[in-house]
């Protein structure tokens, strides 16, 4: 099948970038049950400090903010030049933080590695959306690839509580066990539940970690 990804990164940018503009769409800074969610993300993460991380899809840096605390370097991408911009913004004067403009799926994870944190957070069932099952395989290969021997990727999607179908339960299991057919540990998993904008919601918290002796799963 031929396939222009070129024209499939034009479709996610232009998504994304008409949401950031404008604003905050998601309350990812002003909701309660966001702010109760990053808390108990880096309360899974603390008990280690990372050198190097990453968060892939940062939006306008909310969590990004956050784990930096935990971490001596934290690099965040976004495909939305809005979002980036806005998480400069916010994040003036942290020294150990910095945005990128940057379609996660088109970079080069091991080439910017390795990590020793990858942070994930609802956005891999907008790859799913947009790309093949081979290729959301593939990145996941690859995220795990660009990690130090022991280092950590922390999964997280909403799979619950709406009618998006990207959303759903099954579809994100899938996603999630991905990783663990890569060879993954998990390490750790949890469904935090909330409520949003008067909604009952269900997220999906899995933290991996990349085994001593690991290697690229071959075909």
């Amino acid at each position: 099948m031929n396939r222009d990804r070129g024209l499939i990164h034009s479709k996610a940018e232009g998504f994304f970038e008409n949401i950031w503009k404008e604003g905050d769409f998601w309350d990812f800074e002003s909701s309660p049950f966001e702010k109760a969610k990053y808390a108990r993300l880096l309360e899974m993460l603390e008990g280690r400090r990372y050198p190097r991380a990453l968060e892939i899809a940062c939006g306008g840096g909310a969590f990004t903010r956050r784990m930096a605390s935990l971490c001596d370097s934290v690099v965040g991408v976004d495909i939305a030049p809005s979002a980036i911009e806005r998480a400069r913004r916010s994040s003036a004067g942290a020294g150990n933080v910095e945005f990128r403009v940057a379609n996660a799926m088109e970079m080069d994870l091991r080439a910017g590695g390795p990590w020793d944190l990858i942070v994930i957070s609802e956005v891999i069932y907008y790859f799913g959306w947009l790309y093949t099952f081979f290729e959301v395989g593939w990145f996941a290969a690859q995220a795990v690839d660009s990690l130090r021997p022991g280092g950590r990727l922390l999964l997280v999607s909403t799979c619950g509580g709406t009618q998006d179908y990207l959303l759903s339960r099954w579809h994100v299991r899938t996603y999630r066990d991905l990783f663990l057919n890569v060879g993954c540990a998990l390490d750790s998993e949890e469904v935090h539940r909330g409520e949003k904008n008067g909604v009952a919601i269900d997220a999906l918290f899995s933290l991996f970690s990349k085994p001593p002796g690991w290697e690229l799963p071959r075909p």
